[in-house]
């Protein structure tokens, strides 16, 4: 049986902010856009909660997360033509409908499934102002004009759209490093990468053939036992060298 849900202008908000924050503080990526959604409907009593990305080359919204009911839903993607969330994204602007939502827009389905008469929406930008997505939530009930739940919406936005902007990034760096990786195993040149204590981290095929080894007995071992005392303390002092100069300078060719 449906749990009684109280009118959302009687929502205490200082709850409903410490129920988000506890129930997102500890994730990060894709458990954290769960976590939001499913505090979002809790704190709220609202009926569905959905965070989204744009779809490069295509009018079409992927949920990273939707929460409807008392379930996640998978693989939700939507095109935002005739949506509510058409205006979200392509004025990058707050959208709310307190009321009669299926009468505004007739040819949205999810208005007609979920059975939704109000929707709240927030883009989630990045920091050149380009719309990634956006935050929303549909209900069975009217979601009344009040600043301090669209107050809530927007600090979750944008803590939500920080997290997508460092998933973006991570996922760039993570395919340079691949990309890095594939060149230096496939280099026919020894390349071997050490720390600050001259510990080797990383040993291409090229370098394993000359050090007649594999980088798993190598790696994490100390180079300098590869090195005469004199080649050791003067590879130092190259280190010590090369720090003291510009980022973009920081290379040198060692004869002998």
């Amino acid at each position: 049986m449906p749990r009684p849900r109280k009118p959302l202008r009687d929502i205490d908000l200082d709850a409903a902010l410490r129920t988000i924050v506890e129930g997102t503080a500890t994730e990060t990526g894709h458990p954290f856009f769960s976590a939001l959604v499913e505090s979002l409907c809790d704190a709220l009593e609202t009926e569905l909660a959905w965070v989204t990305e744009y779809v490069e080359g295509a009018r079409t919204l992927r949920a990273l997360a939707l929460w409807a009911g008392s379930e996640l839903v998978a693989d939700y993607e939507y095109e935002v033509a005739g949506t509510p969330c058409e205006a979200v994204f392509s004025e990058a602007r707050l959208v709310h409908i307190p009321d009669n939502a299926m009468s505004l827009f007739p040819d949205d389905p999810d208005l007609r499934k979920y059975n939704a008469v109000s929707y709240l929406g927030v883009p989630l930008l990045d920091v050149d102002g380009t719309t990634l997505g956006h935050l929303a939530v549909m209900d069975t009930r009217p979601i009344p004009e009040d600043e301090r739940v669209l107050s809530l919406f927007r600090i979750f936005a944008a803590r939500a759209a920080a997290e997508l902007r460092r998933m973006r990034v991570e996922s760039r760096v993570r395919a340079r490093e691949e990309k890095l990786a594939g060149l230096v195993d496939g280099a026919m040149d020894a390349i071997v990468e050490l720390d600050r204590d001259l510990t080797v981290t990383r040993m291409n095929p090229a370098a394993e053939s000359i050090f007649a080894g594999v980088a798993g007995d190598i790696v994490g071992n100390g180079f300098g036992a590869f090195l005469g005392a004199d080649s050791t303390a003067r590879l130092r002092g190259l280190i010590d060298e090369l720090d003291s100069r510009d980022s973009g300078k920081r290379h040198l060719w060692i004869p002998g």
